[in-house]
């Protein structure tokens, strides 16, 4: 204990008070109490943290492993597009298994034909884990100058989407007989030798 004199007067005897110390600054103990319960609140904060991680972790790990032994699919590529011309029709067929007709959308315009393709797909796998998947395409082709675009058509049927229309028919010439021009010494001869001026 700290002790202080204070002034007396000189007939009685000097009067001795003490003071604790602990008077004169806060209690320690209770700031180390507060300094330690607050450091367990932290660490129990981190440890949640941790077991979060962990699982997200987890979640992750398995997610990469259903993706590597899931086939290659559409989602990550174009669909294919094998184009015919014969002299009957021009069609194209696209490979578009993964997608349903209301999914698909062809537009022609002009001498083009404009191809697109979109699906999402979102499941629940386990209590709060979602899977989600988008798929989407497109594709333009040009139509040749022979064919009619009026008269295109188009089909789905086992995955492949064909786009077809009909050659135009070669309108019928008229034969006729060409005169032949040709250029002898300045003269121009037509058949029948021209007049000298």
């Amino acid at each position: 204990m700290w002790t202080s004199s204070l002034f007396q007067p000189s007939f009685s005897s000097p009067l001795t008070i003490r003071v604790p110390v602990s008077a004169l600054w806060p209690q320690s103990q209770s700031i180390c109490t507060q300094m330690e319960n607050e450091m367990a609140r932290q660490m129990d904060n981190m440890r949640r943290s941790g077991d979060l991680m962990n699982q997200l972790q987890h979640v992750l790990r398995r997610e990469i492993v259903d993706t590597e032994a899931a086939p290659r699919s559409a989602a990550r590529r174009a669909p294919s597009c094998k184009v015919e011309k014969d002299g009957q029709h021009f069609s194209a067929t696209l490979e578009v298994e993964d997608f349903t007709p209301e999914e698909l959308t062809v537009k022609q315009v002009g001498r083009k034909v404009l191809l697109s393709g979109k699906k999402e797909k979102k499941e629940e796998r386990e209590e709060g884990f979602y899977s989600y998947r988008y798929q989407e395409f497109r594709r333009e082709l040009a139509l040749p100058e022979d064919v009619n675009p009026e008269e295109l058509s188009c089909s789905l049927n086992n995955g492949q989407l064909r786009i077809e229309v009909p050659r135009m028919a070669l309108p019928s010439v008229p034969e006729r007989v060409v005169p032949i021009k040709s250029d002898v010494s300045g003269r121009l001869k037509n058949g029948e030798e021209e007049k000298e001026e």
